[in-house]
């Protein structure tokens, strides 16, 4: 008797609308609404010897959002971004990431997240264009900008969305309160904008 592997019998049995493929979830209109090509201009700041606010680095980028997905509970675009630094230093470097939405049990949209640098963070929405959040800084992250003997560190970011001669813009700044020890055991405090700039839909 002959016997018909699992795979052959598969594709006899393989007929009409058996062979379909249930479709995936829908992307939701606003997620969707995500993908596209934005070009940006940032700037970083931290603090010299003396404490005073200082510009750190500036950039550009391209940032690529596409492949719109409902999956694990998310709806997302996967992101890519190319930074090139002003002064070639540091060298060019590209930032995956995802951005979208944590679905609710219902299926509808919940809280906005951006992941990206391995790390997540979920945005508030104040306004109709206006988004926030908050997340701490790392005493590592702070020596970069100039501090040392860190105690505390604490981010806020605001995004205000608007149209601008057509275009889509996403006007984008952070700022940073720090609690550190100078070199004559001082305690001090500073509270600056560490990081701003604009994305444009291309």
């Amino acid at each position: 008797m002959q016997i018909t592997s699992p795979i052959v019998m598969s594709i006899l049995l393989c007929r009409g609308a058996f062979c379909q493929t249930s479709p995936g979830p829908k992307v939701p209109a606003e997620v969707a609404a995500l993908q596209g090509v934005y070009t940006g201009s940032w700037a970083s700041y931290g603090v010299d010897a003396n404490g005073k606010v200082v510009k750190r680095a500036s950039w550009t980028d391209t940032m690529k959002a596409g492949d719109a997905t409902v999956e694990g509970g998310r709806a997302f675009v996967a992101t890519i971004g190319e930074m090139v630094f002003d002064g070639g230093r540091p060298p060019a470097m590209k930032i995956k990431g995802e951005e979208g939405y944590v679905l609710n049990r219902d299926g509808t949209l919940g809280e906005y997240f951006i992941k990206t640098f391995g790390q997540e963070y979920r945005m508030r929405k104040l306004d109709g264009n206006v988004w926030t959040y908050a997340a701490g800084a790392s005493p590592q992250e702070l020596a970069q900008s100039g501090f040392s003997n860190v105690r505390s560190g604490q981010h806020v970011v605001v995004k205000v969305v608007n149209q601008e001669d057509g275009k889509e813009t996403h006007r984008i700044t952070r700022v940073t309160t720090v609690n550190w020890t100078d070199t004559g055991g001082k305690s001090r405090w500073l509270q600056f904008v560490s990081l701003e700039g604009v994305h444009r839909r291309q």
